[in-house]
């Protein structure tokens, strides 16, 4: 594969400019075990702070004080923002941690230049010895010195005062048409007097001097992360274990099976290397990678380890002591977060659903629906009395599948493309004893058929009710690499009361009142909200990019009164 980007070329050097960073907006910055912290990311250029178009993927961890990654997480972008969340578990002691945010392709540049942000776990079920729940709070502050207000872009709200389970109707009133033009993410959440790390704003990180950074090629020592252009990169290697066998040109082919699957065969370079670019998103972790080719066991498949970051280089504030003024406020937020978890049930996030894709081969296949003709257990039985175009063919103690091309005679030696739910399999011997049953439909295409550089005498796929075939095939050329997958896209959780009695028996407790990471002005995006049955002073925030790269940061107070209270 060969990457251009940015590229500058001259007689006497060949370089790349890598203009890309990312910005992280979270729901908080200091959070107790049991609560959640949620996040957008936008993927910028960072010369002006324009969307950047560049990598379709992001990553997102959280490094403890040890200096070790304790979550990470990758997230799709679409038109460059993405967003995701993370359960804080009983699992993390209390202590200081980073946030960190990047693309593969920010990797090439410091370390300094990734996104960095201070964040504060407590966990008072979990107490480490050296560090006590409210050591880790001396460090933090409540205050924020930047400006969070724009000229541009202002709340309008009904009021400002309102009590438990009150409806709050929030308007964000855009007075430049090119704002509307944008990106923004919304949050809602509790204030209290437990110290925080100040958020780093939109408006804050903008004003921060950054630029490209200019890689010389020609550098012998010089190693370049590729940038995931297309999607998810898995890359890898294989090797001969005789050495008079080649390495060069075989086809590597790549399943996802499920619901919507891929399949994509590449073929290695002259060492033995392989990459894949998945330009679509797939959520499932059952991942196959194996060798095309009737030699296959003569090989060895390695997959490549994802590019890994030296942390040695985070600094981390020392602890120091703290009286116990706050203790009070950590027992309400422990508290509040265990009623929550507890009636989880009642008020889930739902996952949104991936689009259904159609087969890469639609919709040129021949589709045989086998509830339609007379159901048969076996195979053999399936081929000779309905598939009938479909013929098998055994070499030594594999069989393979045919399609019937009756534009040829004699017919090519050369078996079909066989997938079951996506999985490629390089012999049929499993679906000997697989019990038809099982399979909803059949489709096929016959004559030559192509995937990438590899050519099949045609194509059979077999898709089954649960889309849960299993294989048994091993060897040393098939690769079931574990690999992060993308975090699913939600729609979060908002709680109404527009009829009084809608979750009366059900507490509320919701120190984070809402949150919306995709706010687009252009567009009805919701905003309004219901307030919980938590009284105090909740702070609305806005934070977000213009296509033209203006930074928006706006926060606003309002106030909840207890109704109980009067």
């Amino acid at each position: 594969m060969f990457v251009l980007i940015n590229t500058q070329l001259s007689s006497a050097q060949q370089t790349i400019a890598i203009d890309e960073t990312v910005f992280v907006h979270t729901n908080a910055t200091t959070l107790v075990s049991g609560e959640t912290l949620l996040y957008k990311i936008y993927c910028l250029k960072s010369s002006d702070k324009t969307p950047s178009n560049i990598s379709k993927v992001a990553y997102v961890e959280l490094v403890d004080d040890s200096k070790k990654s304790v979550f990470k997480t990758k997230i799709s972008l679409e038109n460059a923002v993405g967003q995701g969340d993370y359960f804080i578990p009983t699992t993390l002691k209390t202590g200081s941690y980073k946030l960190i945010g990047y693309t593969n392709w920010m990797l090439n540049k410091p370390f300094s230049e990734l996104f960095q942000l201070n964040i504060n776990i407590v966990n008072p079920y979990k107490v480490d010895e050296k560090t006590s729940a409210l050591n880790i709070l001396a460090n933090g502050s409540n205050t924020s010195s930047e400006n969070s207000a724009n000229e541009n872009i202002t709340f309008k709200l009904n009021k400002k005062i309102f009590t438990n389970r009150e409806f709050v109707d929030l308007k964000i009133q855009s007075l430049n048409n090119s704002f509307r033009d944008g990106t923004y993410s919304l949050s809602v959440r509790k204030l209290d007097n437990i110290p925080t790390q100040n958020q780093i704003s939109a408006v804050k990180f903008s004003s921060a001097v950054s630029y490209p950074i200019v890689i010389d090629l020609q550098k012998q020592d010089q190693k370049i992360i590729l940038p995931e252009l297309r999607g998810e990169i898995i890359s890898g290697k294989i090797t001969a274990k005789n050495n008079s066998d080649k390495i060069e040109n075989l086809s590597i082919g790549l399943s996802i099976p499920g619901k919507s699957f891929a399949f994509e065969v590449v073929k290695t370079d002259r060492d033995g290397n392989f990459i894949f670019n998945v330009s679509k998103t797939f959520f499932t972790s059952n991942i196959i990678i194996q060798i095309i080719d009737e030699k296959a066991n003569n090989y060895d498949v390695v997959i490549n380890n994802v590019p890994e970051i030296d942390y040695s280089q985070i600094s981390f504030e020392k602890d120091s002591k703290l009286s116990y003024t706050f203790k009070e406020s950590l027992l309400e937020r422990s508290i509040s977060s265990q009623i929550e978890n507890a009636y989880y049930h009642k008020k889930v996030d739902n996952i949104e659903k991936a689009p259904t894709s159609d087969a890469f081969y639609y919709p040129l296949a021949k589709e045989y629906i086998l509830d339609d003709y007379t159901r048969f257990k076996t195979l053999k039985e399936t081929i000779t009395e309905v598939v009938v175009e479909v013929y098998s063919k055994q070499k030594d103690d594999k069989i393979y599948l045919h399609v019937n091309d009756p534009s040829i005679f004699p017919q090519l030696p050369e078996s079909a493309l066989v997938l079951v739910d996506g999985l490629y399999l390089e012999n049929q011997n499993d679906l000997l004893t697989y019990n038809m049953k099982n399979v909803y439909k059949i489709e096929l295409i016959v004559g030559r058929y192509y995937v990438g550089a590899k050519s099949f005498n045609g194509l059979i796929s077999f898709t089954t009710f649960d889309k849960d075939f299993k294989s048994t095939q091993t060897g040393s050329f098939i690769a079931k690499p574990t690999i992060l997958r993308p975090q699913p896209k939600k729609i979060y959780n908002k709680v109404k009361y527009e009829n009084t009695a809608d979750n009366e028996r059900i507490p509320d407790f919701r120190n984070q009142l809402f949150w919306n990471p995709d706010v687009q002005l252009n567009q009805d995006s919701e905003t309004s909200f219901y307030t919980s049955d938590l009284s105090g002073t909740f702070e609305i925030r806005l934070e977000g990019f213009t296509k033209s790269g203006i930074p928006v940061s706006i926060k606003e107070n309002i106030e909840i009164q207890n109704t109980s209270a009067n």
